[in-house]
């Protein structure tokens, strides 16, 4: 005799999800098969069949009764964990279970640790999933509301995808805390719908902004394209940050309304890759500035260079400038201007002072070796 099949549905149904007897064998999919004869293979999650005792259960059960939520969340965990080899949900620190199977009301029966079922790394992984979840549905509302102004849209968006949650999670302290965040984001939004408003900590659409408005700096070495993709994603963050502020970024320091680019965090590679700009993906305006800045460095570092290394003879100077153009990347040179041609010239001066100096250049390089600009020197020869 066949027995009822329990599945969980994907995250795209609603209060309509089915939640069967507890598993006794779980597969990949998180479908679970019970059978008092032949041993039953495990279907994936799209192609689910489900026997005439299952639809007749699945027919007369509560699908968001707590309780059953509950016990059949628990028994996924466990056969999650005994599948993959795993003892939480959190694996240093990452969520380590696909919660793509189980229905938002599950999700968040786990989240309010529901009859008190669940540690602290499932709760927490589960509304981390929930977030994701609100993330995935509201996110194209938040590039809308940024290319018309118009944050009221947003709000509304996320208030319509909290409405559809079951009674249960709007029982929980959880949804009920962002339910009012968004009412009063919404009527701040309605006020000034050009601009995002300020909201407290409970806000989901306030975090979703924040997360589009963060770039992290790309790692010293990266090749070019990488680069320039970095530094088009720390623009655009940065454009995003002035869009929610009501206002755009500007590149030109002269202008007085706007929020100015800062290129604090922008490293010299990342400035010179925007300045070469060999791909397109900036435009003049922007490619100006980053040369400008880049410019700037340049000649603050050379200035340091011969403030600290040189006694004002053209010996130490022209070593000083070899050490600085030696540590330049490709990119930075080709963006300076630095040439083979200026390279030999320098090397040329460094040895012609050294001659007048009254030794030669070899000793002239060992006397110096206890700066950093000896070996780099050595190697240009």
């Amino acid at each position: 005799m066949t027995t009822a099949i329990g599945y969980y549905s994907s995250s795209s149904s609603n209060a309509a999800t089915a939640y069967g007897v507890t598993p006794q064998a779980t597969g990949s999919a998180g479908t679970t098969n019970t059978d008092t004869g032949d041993t039953a293979s495990s279907a994936s999650a799209d192609t689910v069949a489900l026997s005439d005792a299952a639809k007749a259960y699945l027919a007369s059960a509560s699908p968001t009764d707590p309780a059953a939520l509950a016990a059949d969340a628990r028994a996924w965990f466990d056969q999650q964990y005994k599948d993959n080899g795993i003892t939480s949900a959190l694996v240093d620190g990452q969520v380590a279970v696909d919660f793509t199977p189980l229905s938002r009301a599950t999700l968040s029966a786990v989240a309010a640790n529901s009859q008190s079922q669940f540690s602290k790394d499932e709760t927490a992984a589960a509304a981390k999933a929930l977030s994701d979840r609100f993330d995935t549905a509201v996110a194209p509302h938040v590039v809308i509301a940024r290319h018309l102004g118009d944050y009221a849209s947003l709000y509304q968006a996320a208030d319509k995808y909290l409405e559809q949650a079951g009674a249960d999670e709007r029982a929980t302290p959880l949804w009920q805390s962002q339910k009012q965040a968004v009412t009063d984001g919404l009527a701040l939004a309605k006020a000034t719908p050009s601009k995002a408003p300020t909201s407290d900590g409970n806000d989901p659409v306030a975090a979703l902004l924040d997360k589009t408005t963060q770039a992290t700096t790309p790692a010293a070495g990266t090749d070019e394209t990488s680069v320039a993709s970095h530094a088009r994603a720390m623009l655009d963050a940065q454009a995003n940050t002035a869009r929610d502020a009501g206002t755009t970024l500007v590149f030109d320091p002269n202008r007085k309304t706007g929020q100015q680019a800062d290129f604090s965090q922008f490293d010299n590679q990342t400035l010179a890759v925007m300045t070469i700009n060999s791909d397109g993906s900036f435009s003049a305006e922007e490619a100006h500035a980053a040369k400008t800045e880049l410019n700037q460095r340049n000649r603050q570092s050379i200035l340091a260079a011969f403030d600290t290394k040189t006694n004002g003879d053209v010996q130490s100077q022209s070593l000083a400038l070899l050490d600085h153009y030696s540590s330049m990347s490709a990119a930075e040179k080709q963006a300076t201007g630095y040439t083979d041609a200026m390279q030999t010239r320098l090397i040329q001066n460094y040895r012609t002072a050294s001659m007048f100096q009254g030794g030669s250049f070899l000793g002239a390089s060992s006397s110096s070796s206890s700066s950093s600009g000896s070996t780099t020197l050595a190697s240009y020869l």
